[in-house]
């Protein structure tokens, strides 16, 4: 499945680009699976199995502005879409 940014929730200390619709995956097993310098890899369990993928990608807003995370984003949206695939978690 290709991911883009479906939506962007901002939370007191984070933007983060929603990936993947909730509803798809165990709402109790989404955790920060990576970190890649000022990107954190949220995931979780999908619904079902015991595949973890993606859910979003979040940004600390004392280090970025919006636009700033919004480009962090695409970028490694495109990064994955050239590779065709997502890099697995650690």
């Amino acid at each position: 499945m290709a991911l883009s940014v479906i939506d962007w929730k901002r939370t007191n200390s984070q933007y983060v680009a929603i990936l993947q619709s909730l509803d798809r995956f165990d709402p109790a097993s989404i955790h920060p699976i990576q970190r890649r310098g000022m990107e954190t890899v949220l995931g979780g369990t999908l619904k079902g199995s015991v595949e973890l993928d993606w859910y979003a990608l979040a940004y600390d807003r004392n280090e970025l502005e919006f636009a700033e995370a919004r480009d962090m984003a695409r970028q490694t949206l495109d990064q994955l879409r050239e590779n065709d695939n997502i890099p697995p978690p650690p």
